[in-house]
């Protein structure tokens, strides 16, 4: 691991293990679980950025 990563843990419930062994295994299958994780988090990061944008523009 580089320098530039930080390590985090977090608990899951059962639902949203079973959600992204789903995810691992439909979308991210040829990569890691952190390089997944990163991904889905960086992608709720930007969608929620989009959404104070455009609650902005609506204002």
């Amino acid at each position: 691991m580089t320098g530039d990563f930080k390590r985090i843990s977090f608990a899951v419930t059962p639902q949203l293990e079973k959600s992204l062994d789903f995810m691992k295994r439909e979308f991210f299958y040829n990569d890691t679980h952190s390089h997944m994780i990163r991904e889905l988090v960086s992608a709720g990061v930007r969608a929620v950025n989009g959404e104070k944008k455009q609650n902005k523009d609506q204002m």
